[in-house]
């Protein structure tokens, strides 16, 4: 079994989506922090659920948005990557009950869409979670990330520079 200690929350959410980004991620190369999508992902964040308690960090590895009653909570701005949001939340799910003994059902929250979905840890889930650790354990023990690849989420990416700087704009 992987190591999942050592995966955090981001690189399995960004593994989900680009695994370029979760290898960026996991080594440490940091995104533009000016840019404006990541800006109004953290606006959204911080001004949404203000009476809810709010960014519980466990192991330094995952930052639960909030708590709502017996249920952990992830804050999303848009349910664009809502299958990636469900993996990392399955995730938060899957390390609470196999790290600590903590077993939870989630919500996954998209204010701006005023939307929810509830999601429990079924043997289903843990099977794609676990499935998943291990591919990120082996993307991120190579040398160099992958090449990169186009997919449609490039133009918001902070790391699109980082990425096509060869090609002109994008």
């Amino acid at each position: 079994m992987v190591d999942y200690k050592k995966i955090n929350a981001t690189v399995f959410y960004s593994y989900q989506i680009c695994p370029r980004e979760a290898w960026l991620y996991y080594h440490n190369l940091s995104s533009e922090v000016e840019n404006p999508w990541l800006a109004l992902g953290r606006l959204i964040h911080e001004d949404s659920y203000q009476r809810d308690r709010k960014e519980i960090f466990i192991d330094q590895l995952l930052k639960v948005d909030l708590f709502r009653g017996d249920l952990v909570a992830e804050v999303k701005k848009s349910s664009r990557h809502r299958e990636a949001a469900r993996m990392q939340l399955g995730y938060y799910l899957f390390y609470l009950k196999h790290e600590k003994g903590l077993e939870f059902d989630g919500m996954l929250l998209f204010p701006k869409e005023r939307k929810t979905e509830r999601l429990s840890l079924t043997k289903e889930l843990e099977k794609e979670i676990k499935k998943a650790l291990e591919e990120i354990k082996k993307l991120i023990s190579q040398p160099k990330p992958p090449q990169p690849k186009k997919i449609k989420y490039c133009t918001p990416c902070a790391f699109r520079e980082f990425c096509w700087a060869d090609e002109g704009d994008n």
